[in-house]
């Protein structure tokens, strides 16, 4: 079969949400061991995810389809990223991601990273539950040029300006981009903490980073 219509049939395996067609797609163009598919398979995984998150946007999908999306693009991701080792140095840029201290949800994070390392970045997840000594050390380590803070909670949301605030008092909030997301919090807050960015969705979140990165 041609390497374009294994890619099809990737494609149409993740907006039929079908995981089994999706997965085995990904398994024929990992099977042939040649990096331009492997990148291709990549950019189509991307391309996709971008339909779903207009499905979304636009009211045709719900969440249920945004995260089973979400789990089809992870699986396609777990047999295509080993091979993309040669590619690290490409990549889009690091991120860092946490949860902020107190609060367990992790679904909107969790999407986020599956449609951010789908767009090539390196994702750093630093789970749920982060304290503000973790995200700065974290910061300082890995030199994201972005760092994503989920807060579900509102009564965990001064959490984010805690750690706002210590990028500033250790000098170095001008070397990352902050953005902020979950259910607890709204555009009017987001600035109110100094954040650069409020993404309502882990696809619009996606996007925002994109064009970070590309300026």
């Amino acid at each position: 079969m041609m390497i374009s219509d294994t890619l099809e049939r990737l494609k149409s395996g993740l907006l039929d949400l079908d995981m089994d067609t999706a997965v085995d797609a990904a398994r024929s163009i990992a099977e042939t061991g040649d990096t331009h598919a492997i990148k291709d398979a990549v950019d189509t995984v991307t391309n996709a995810l971008q339909t779903v998150g207009k499905r979304f946007q636009d009211g045709d999908w719900f969440l249920t389809e945004l995260v089973y999306a979400s789990e089809i693009s992870k699986e396609i991701m777990n047999i295509l990223s080993p091979l993309m080792e040669t590619r690290a140095l490409e990549s889009a840029g690091t991120i860092v991601v946490g949860t902020v201290a107190g609060d367990l949800h992790d679904l909107g994070k969790n999407i986020f990273i599956n449609y951010a390392r789908s767009a090539g970045f390196r994702v750093i997840d630093l789970g749920v539950d982060v304290s503000v000594q973790k995200f700065i050390t974290a910061v300082k380590e890995y030199k994201p040029f972005a760092l994503g803070m989920s807060c579900l909670l509102t009564s965990t949301d001064k959490e984010i300006q805690k750690v706002i605030q210590q990028l500033n008092e250790q000098n170095i909030r001008d070397r990352v981009k902050v953005i902020i997301g979950g259910a607890a919090l709204t555009e009017e807050f987001s600035r109110s903490v100094g954040a650069d960015a409020f993404a309502p969705d882990a696809v619009t979140g996606t996007d925002i980073v994109k064009k970070w990165s590309a300026a």
